[in-house]
């Protein structure tokens, strides 16, 4: 087992730009049994090489706190989606965007184009998830699938098409930026209307469309998942598939209602905090 070379069996080149979201805890211990030292910074260094330097490797910080009134630090907020998003806030190639809600580091070719963004929508189209939108990033799951959690380029899809069980809300509180200086900032998120709906679920039959249309690759790789789905091509199917669809509950995205959450048993459900 060489996991610094995992990245040499997926399809990604030279000049790609990744959103990458991961659980590699199972890999970690993989390379335990076999007494070796699973090196984050390592595994990062080697997708950073695969996609030279026209690439993009995008990792995920999100942090719900800002939400509740707590103060968002720039630089000393922790994320909260996982341990390879905690190793690359450390590093110094890495820098981290804006939004006090959906923020991400970076690291590559478009870093500056991502952290001068001053989106204080958290899914507009000043957003990074517009930009994933039109760049066609490669998402990037391992060990997750991307139908239970950390799918979040849904809720772009979501607000880009109004649908009707969320709801603009604003959250306002202190914003502590890169240069240490304390503002006041206000940040609009498309939020779920709790007493419609549990939450946002995605259809296990998505799988099967995507993969149909050659925008969905699947590897196994030292007894571990890993997923790449182009997002352009991916949710120009989910806002076609909205508008086609009258019934929101048949959609391959739909709002699972508190009285199915429950019950429900054949759809895969994003992990969502808002």
């Amino acid at each position: 087992m060489d996991y610094r070379k995992i990245v040499d069996h997926l399809d990604l080149n030279q000049g790609d730009q990744v959103y990458l979201v991961s659980d590699i805890i199972n890999l970690i211990v993989q390379a335990k049994k076999i007494g070796q030292n699973f090196d984050i910074n390592e595994f990062i260094d080697s997708f950073l090489k695969k996609l030279g330097k026209n690439g993009t490797l995008i990792i995920p910080t999100f942090n719900w706190d800002f939400c509740k009134g707590i103060t968002f630090d720039y630089l000393k907020t922790p994320t909260m989606t996982g341990s390879i998003s905690k190793i690359a806030m450390k590093r110094k190639d890495f820098k981290r965007t804006t939004n006090p809600i959906y923020s991400f580091v970076i690291a590559g070719k478009d870093q500056k184009y991502l952290c001068d963004l001053q989106n204080t929508n958290c899914f507009g189209e000043d957003s990074p998830f517009h930009y994933f939108y039109i760049n066609n990033v490669k998402f990037l799951s391992i060990g997750i699938d991307y139908k239970e959690t950390g799918f979040a380029p849904v809720h772009y899809v979501e607000q880009k098409m109004k649908v009707n069980y969320r709801y603009f809300k604003k959250f306002s509180g202190k914003y502590i930026d890169e240069k240490l200086k304390i503002k006041n900032v206000n940040c609009e998120l498309y939020v779920r209307d709790r007493s419609k709906v549990n939450r946002t679920a995605i259809r296990n039959d998505m799988d099967l469309i995507l993969e149909k249309e050659n925008v969905l690759k699947t590897y196994k790789i030292y007894n571990e998942n890993f997923t790449i789905i182009n997002l352009k091509i991916a949710l120009d199917l989910m806002i076609k598939n909205i508008m086609e669809t009258k019934n929101e509950d048949e959609r391959l995205i739909y709002p699972m209602k508190k009285h199915r959450a429950k019950r429900e048993k054949t759809n895969r459900i994003i992990f969502e905090k808002i």
